[in-house]
């Protein structure tokens, strides 16, 4: 498995990153490094602590991945709050801000090549595509967020608009896609090939560019229909440079979705996957921690000694009933993502075990081995997919749905459809386009947790997320924030300028 190495001098300033500041964006006691950085190896234990810290940040579980989750039921503990919208002190946001000053670390302090030029590309080009990630989750997830432009910053900054968020991201998205090469040209210190798919490229920031134009198309306050349709059209141009070019590299879907499911979805760096995350099984913040949806439903088979009537104390589940529906007549995706559902979901199964499905997505497990050899389930031992070739190829779909290409839109959703062996939609045509995209997507990436920021996308509030948004929450109470996190309570502490979002205002 793909490991970060951090060397001595990232352990010095990850100890330096403790923040007690008014924003929780400036580390304390933060040390100028503008003579520290003289070679080439500098440069890369400082990217190799980028990494670490976007990997912590982005392998949270937040309350949002949790709203989006499609169950049956659900627990009545922490992540059950969740779902009725008890957001209050669970969601910080100094992990983000601790990738921003990593990246900050290196523009401000490396004013002249210590290596060669495209050498310097690639660390500056990490940096920017880092950078990016960063505020473009910030954007999503918070909305307005501090912006800060350098590591000596002072720590009282107001939040700027969501949009300037939104900019900062693409700018350094733009900056980064210039600099770096296609991934399979992505070289380490010494001339090996990079093979982690985490690494920064023409490819992974080809894909973050479409999603902040995706977001910004619909998300932006007060955006015009012509500007709309301009963003729809970047994310039509950019979609377009990965799935039908190879200018940002080789891409490809699987053959099936048996492969998919042994390949990408199971193995480290497929050729479906764009960008995902190295998680290591060794590493104990992964214990208990559920980095994807599918660990909210992990049984039988995949749990030692665990039984298929198990999964009633489970709290999430999913039941047969369900996941046929979804998954209609010969669609292959209800076969391969769910453990013999055909079997488990006959007459004499559900009178014996209940109505249950049981996830089969993820199959590649860790386990550990207690002193008299029962194995425990400790969590997957898969990477996080972040992006695929089929997310974008739907993203495309969507763009193209709005732009009025309509024979486009169809054909990259049977595409996908036709891989799964579904009903295509040009076979049976659909009412309404729009939904057959949402829900082809709602399929396709099950359990990778794309579908909160999908329902937002296209303003399906108040019919996909669960009782109390469709119920509870006013038109008003989304367009004041109700569906961003709260302004985190360490990010007033001395400071003036910070306000709270304008509905949890009261409500915190």
């Amino acid at each position: 498995m793909k490991r970060f190495i951090i060397s001595c001098f990232v352990s010095i300033v990850l100890l330096l990153q403790a923040c007690d500041s008014a924003l929780d964006v400036s580390p304390k006691n933060a040390v100028t490094f503008t003579n520290y950085f003289k070679t080439e190896q500098d440069l890369e234990s400082l990217m190799a602590g980028m990494h670490a810290w976007l990997a912590d940040a982005l392998k949270v579980f937040y309350a949002q991945e949790y709203v989006g989750v499609i169950s049956e039921s659900e627990p009545y503990y922490v992540p059950g709050s969740i779902r009725s919208h008890r957001w209050e002190n669970i969601c910080e946001w100094q992990d983000f801000y601790a990738v921003i000053y990593q990246c900050n670390l290196l523009f401000d302090n490396v004013k002249k090549p210590v290596c060669s030029q495209d050498r310097m590309d690639f660390y500056f080009g990490q940096a920017k595509f880092i950078k990016a990630m960063a505020y473009f989750e910030l954007g999503r997830r918070w909305g307005d967020a501090v912006i800060t432009g350098s590591t000596e910053d002072a720590p009282q900054l107001a939040k700027r608009p969501a949009v300037e968020v939104l900019d900062t991201a693409l700018a350094n998205a733009m900056a980064a896609y210039k600099l770096l090469p296609k991934h399979e040209d992505l070289k380490d210190r010494v001339g090996r090939t990079i093979t982690s798919k985490q690494y920064g490229s023409k490819g992974t920031c080809a894909a973050l560019i479409a999603n902040i134009y995706a977001w910004r198309a619909v998300m932006d306050k007060g955006i015009t229909a012509d500007k709309s349709m301009e963003y729809w059209g970047k994310v039509d141009e950019w979609t377009s440079k990965i799935i039908d070019t190879e200018e940002c590299g080789h891409y490809e879907l699987e053959n099936s979705i048996k492969d998919l499911i042994l390949g990408t979805m199971n193995k480290r760096g497929g050729k479906e996957s764009i960008f995902e995350l190295e998680l290591n099984v060794d590493d104990k913040s992964l214990e208990n921690l559920a980095y994807n949806s599918a660990y909210l439903f992990v049984g039988f088979p995949l749990v030692p000694r665990a039984l298929p009537g198990d999964i009633a104390m489970n709290g999430w589940s999913l039941s047969n009933d369900r996941i046929k529906a979804m998954y209609p007549g010969n669609d292959e995706r209800r076969q391969e993502y769910f453990y013999k559902i055909n079997e488990y979901s006959h007459p004499d199964s559900v009178a014996k075990y209940g109505n249950y499905a049981f996830v089969y997505k993820y199959r590649s497990c860790y386990y550990t081995t207690d002193g008299v050899g029962n194995a425990s389930f400790v969590n997957f031992d898969v990477n996080k997919v972040y992006w695929r070739l089929a997310d974008l190829i739907l993203l495309r779909a969507e763009a193209r749905y709005h732009l009025g290409n309509e024979p486009g839109a169809i054909e990259d959703l049977d595409r996908i459809r036709k891989r799964a062996n579904a009903v295509l939609f040009e076979d049976a045509p659909e009412a309404d386009l729009k939904m057959a995209i949402f829900r082809e997507r709602e399929k396709e990436l099950l359990f990778e947790d794309q579908r909160f920021w999908d329902v937002m996308r296209n303003g399906y509030e108040k019919t996909e997320l669960p009782e109390f948004y469709r119920e509870a929450l006013t038109d008003v109470d989304i367009n004041n924030g109700a569906l961003y996190l709260p302004v985190p309570p360490g990010a007033f502490y001395l400071n003036p300028l910070m306000l709270q979002n304008v509905y949890w205002l009261n409500k915190l």
